[in-house]
């Protein structure tokens, strides 16, 4: 072939490759993920919803379903949850489901902020009204700050997606809350279905409104299950308050522990463990600073109770600080993520009372005299069983020892200790030979 003919072939080949449509080689990703959004709204699910959404971008998936069913949950949790779904490149649906789940106070803000919401016949969305940890109001100034925020917030989401915003914003104003007919017949949500594959059927030439406008063509989709993976599972019983503040209680009691009794190992080590599961999880949630001050008072009240003849005062007021530090120690502004005020007070009675029993025992064991080595010797009584001239055999705590007299027993002395079976004191500890001298009254013979 000449260079003139090659040259002609290649032309031809970039002309008939210029001429294929761009992507026509790659294959349209045919599967909806249906994605697992159930309990409260945390740290642990607002990483879940972020991974299961990345992993959607990454199969080129053409929507994404969120299935959800939550009593509600942090704030700042919802927030991010919702920036994951605005900022997916995909439609994203959010279905409450199935029949007897809610979105309530925090879900009903997700499902707003889905590009389709969708609700199971037997659903309920809203009461999403800003509250205390205690679930009490926000009263004053800042009350009406929070409420504000979080109806414009409503209104926004709602209204950008073709939705009724004022009455979504009812469902902060008023706690509002709406069956799933109510709430499509008000337009507050798109779709009733009974199934993800009847929603899935009814999503088919369904016009999404909003940033995402676009016309879905769901015909041969097909929907893969996504349940939350243990790691999101576990993190989310680590940032549950109650459980956060008794791993750091747990965590203190035995670091404190092996800190009074060197070389037990095991509470040491397992408090560690507990100390930075719970401190992982603490990391998650708000934290006050009041409540983390309380809890180290608390701790060092309790251990100088140990040490101190306070009878009980300073342990008292520190099992006092441990109750009032869990109680403060999380501001998570939800009713559902606040700690439970029994188990607090329980725990704080019962590890306290626990660390100050072991403290004051280990203190006792350091101040007791010395019950091992040749120190504990000095003192012992003992019986001659070979007589010492000048040196000998006494038996002494269970053995036979080598003896001889101590360096100022006088020559009287020295003859009691020449005769078999009599009573002697220890004095001192030459290596393996004992200094002894005759026990002096009925007391020392005694303790032979």
């Amino acid at each position: 072939m000449t260079r003139r003919a090659q040259v002609s072939l290649w032309l031809v080949l970039v002309g008939l490759l210029c001429l294929i449509p761009a992507g026509a080689g790659a294959q349209d990703s045919q599967t909806v993920p249906s994605i697992e959004l159930s309990g409260t709204i945390d740290p642990a699910t607002e990483k879940w919803i972020d991974s299961a959404l990345g992993d959607a971008d990454a199969d080129a998936a053409p929507l994404a379903l969120i299935r959800i069913d939550t009593p509600g949950g942090l704030d700042t949790s919802m927030r991010e949850i919702i920036k994951d779904v605005l900022d997916a490149p995909m439609p994203v649906v959010v279905y409450v489901s199935p029949n007897g789940s809610r979105a309530a106070s925090a879900g009903a803000f997700i499902v707003e902020a889905g590009d389709v919401a969708a609700m199971a016949p037997q659903t309920n969305i809203g009461s999403a009204s800003a509250v205390t940890a205690s679930g009490g109001d926000i009263g004053g100034t800042l009350g009406r700050k929070i409420e504000n925020d979080a109806a414009a917030f409503m209104r926004a989401l709602a209204e950008s997606h073709g939705r009724n915003g004022p009455l979504a914003e009812r469902m902060v104003t008023e706690a509002a809350n709406f069956s799933a007919t109510e709430a499509l017949d008000r337009e507050l949500i798109d779709i009733v279905a009974g199934s993800e594959e009847e929603l899935l059927a009814m999503l088919d030439g369904f016009r999404v409104a909003g940033p995402k406008a676009q016309t879905l063509d769901t015909d041969g989709l097909v929907i893969e299950q996504r349940e939350m993976p243990f790691q999101y599972q576990a993190l989310q019983v680590l940032v549950n308050p109650t459980i956060a503040y008794v791993l750091l209680l747990l965590g203190l009691v035995g670091i404190a522990i092996e800190i009074f009794s060197p070389g037990l190992i095991l509470p040491g080590t397992l408090g560690l463990v507990f100390l930075l599961l719970g401190a992982y999880g603490t990391a998650q949630l708000p934290v006050q600073a009041a409540g983390v001050l309380l809890l180290v008072v608390g701790i060092g009240f309790i251990i100088a109770e140990a040490q101190l003849p306070t009878h009980g005062i300073l342990g008292a007021v520190g099992v006092i600080a441990l109750a009032l530090s869990g109680l403060l120690l999380f501001d998570t502004g939800s009713e559902q993520l606040e700690v439970s005020v029994p188990v607090v007070i329980t725990v704080a009675i019962l590890f306290g009372g626990f660390l100050a029993f072991a403290a004051a025992k280990a203190v006792q064991a350091r101040r007791n005299p010395v019950r091992t080595g040749w120190e504990e010797l000095i003192g012992a009584g003992g019986v001659v069983r070979v007589p010492l001239d000048p040196v000998g055999q006494v038996f002494v705590q269970g053995a036979l020892w080598r003896a001889g007299p101590a360096e100022d027993v006088g020559a009287r002395e020295a003859e009691r200790l020449g005769v078999r079976d009599a009573r002697v004191r220890v004095e001192s500890v030459e290596g393996l030979t004992l200094r002894v001298r005759p026990a002096e009254n009925d007391e020392e013979e005694a303790r032979s």
